[in-house]
């Protein structure tokens, strides 16, 4: 046993131990690093050619000391403490999905005017087989790899009458004909307004006998009967005249109000 009887022993008799502590510490340090590069060596030929490694900051760096080639991640990610490297992977699913039909409107001339026939359409199915990088859960990475047709889609198809009614008796039985709304006007400015010139559309004279249709109910140039009226020919067009709608002249303004507005049977005569 070794007596330290001096201040100056005593000192250094603690120096000693300070160093003796001090080499141990790094010894220890040493061989945690030394320790840690091993295992990381070990799985060196599992990381190399990898596309994306999901990897902490202290992980990152010791990687980079054994030179191993992997392209590192740019999300930050938390996980457990107890390991500092951790690898996604590529996984297939597949997904079933609905595409919904569309609405096509079509005009029918077997049906009469304004009348509305559906073919009900139907929804179509794709199954997309979809590939996946993943950590665990969490979906690093989404591709598109190819798109399987389950069931065709089929539009769903209005049909919007457009055709004439047939008188069966009458003087003009045969004759197509629709029921229309009629209003009236006359040549001056309080119909036609400002720019009356006299004229239609077409070159008519405006007046008694000329009416203004929607032409893609009734031609321009058709010559009718309209019930109420007299004999008349489809001259002109109007901004307000659409559909079932129709608008007869007259050579006066008082005769145009007295008309007023009413329902009426068109017959179409050619």
């Amino acid at each position: 046993m070794v007596l330290i009887q001096s201040k100056r022993g005593i000192k250094e008799f603690f120096a000693i131990l300070l160093i003796s502590a001090g080499l141990t510490f790094i010894a220890g340090e040493v061989f945690n690093i030394e320790n840690r590069m091993e295992n990381i060596c070990k799985i060196k030929r599992n990381l190399e050619n990898k596309e994306i490694v999901y990897i902490s900051e202290r992980g990152k760096r010791e990687v980079d000391k054994v030179g191993v080639s992997v392209r590192f991640a740019k999300t930050k990610l938390d996980y457990n403490k107890s390991y500092s490297l951790a690898l996604a992977r590529w996984y297939q699913v597949k997904e079933r999905k609905k595409i919904l039909f569309s609405t096509i409107r079509r005009y029918s001339f077997s049906l009469p005017y304004g009348s509305i026939k559906t073919e009900p359409g139907k929804a179509g199915e794709v199954e997309i087989l979809w590939k996946e990088y993943r950590r665990g859960t969490l979906v690093l990475d989404r591709r598109k790899v190819t798109v399987k047709v389950i069931s065709q889609v089929k539009p769903q198809i209005e049909y919007i009458g457009r055709g004439y009614m047939l008188a069966s008796r009458g003087k003009f039985a045969g004759r197509p004909y629709l029921d229309m709304i009629a209003t009236a006007y006359d040549p001056g400015v309080r119909s036609c307004g400002a720019y009356a010139d006299g004229y239609t559309s077409t070159g008519l004279n405006a007046g008694y006998g000329v009416v203004a249709v929607d032409p893609t109910v009734i031609s321009l140039g058709k010559r009718l009967y309209i019930e109420g009226y007299g004999y008349a020919v489809a001259g002109d067009v109007g901004r307000a005249i659409k559909g079932l709608k129709i608008d007869l002249g007259f050579d006066s303004y008082r005769e145009a109000i007295n008309f007023g507005r009413r329902k009426v049977r068109v017959y179409i005569l050619d």
